[in-house]
């Protein structure tokens, strides 16, 4: 499994979040700490998950031309 996240240095820390998260950024030291703290809230919406009912995901529909 892969997670897609988007990042960018600020300072001294790099900062991101994960595409399917935007609103939950986190920060680390270097790439590497950034990537660690975004797995950690990955695991923690997965948590959240289970204890939501109707998480709201978008889609794409391709139309014939």
């Amino acid at each position: 499994m892969e997670l897609q996240y988007t990042y960018w240095q600020d300072g001294a820390f790099f900062v991101g979040f994960l595409n399917d998260y935007p609103d939950d950024s986190t920060q680390g030291v270097s790439l590497a700490e950034l990537e660690e703290a975004l797995v950690e809230v990955y695991e923690i919406k997965q948590e959240e998950k289970k204890h939501l009912a109707g998480i709201r995901k978008t889609g794409k529909i391709k139309i014939p031309a």
